[in-house]
């Protein structure tokens, strides 16, 4: 489990890299053709389109590293046990949230799937809709990992090997 959440965490911050570099092309294409009297409607469409990729693929990955959400008033004071359960009760939490999202998530796309974009109506809605199932899924990967590292914390759960 572990070298696949590697693997797609580096896949996710790849994909999301070069999406910015999109992002910011797109942007720069724009302001040039401002600036020259040059209409280009696609421009910020692709940029936000963009920019939305890379954020909720950004968002997935600080899952995984434990950077993205935490009630940290309560977990820096607490250490041992109480700290690990706690950890892993608002790991649980947000991994009920990240699968009810990922069912809604996955029907959405499907409903906007075939809408077409305004300035490029030859792209479907639905590649840029499929960020949010892509981010809950593997957000719902990474967590199911973060729970199992910090069970293996208790001594009852030393044994237990996903690997």
């Amino acid at each position: 489990m572990k070298k696949l959440t590697q693997y797609l965490a580096k896949a996710q911050l790849a994909l999301g890299s070069i999406c910015l570099v999109v992002f910011v092309l797109a942007t720069l294409v724009q302001v040039i053709s401002r600036y020259l009297g040059i209409s280009m409607l696609w421009t910020e469409e692709v940029a936000v389109n963009a920019f939305i990729w890379a954020m909720f693929l950004g968002a997935a990955v600080m899952v995984r590293e434990k950077q993205h959400f935490s009630f940290g008033v309560l977990t820096d004071k607490l250490t041992g046990v109480k700290k690990s359960i706690l950890v892993i009760v608002q790991n649980v939490i947000m991994l009920v949230f990240c699968i009810l999202c990922s069912i809604y998530s996955i029907e959405i796309t499907d409903v906007f799937w075939n809408s077409k974009w305004i300035s490029i109506p030859g792209f479907k809605q639905g590649y840029v809709w499929l960020a949010l199932p892509v981010t809950f899924i593997s957000s719902s990967l990474y967590l199911l990992e973060n729970i199992y590292d910090e069970l293996k914390k208790f001594y009852w759960f030393k044994g237990y090997s996903w690997n």
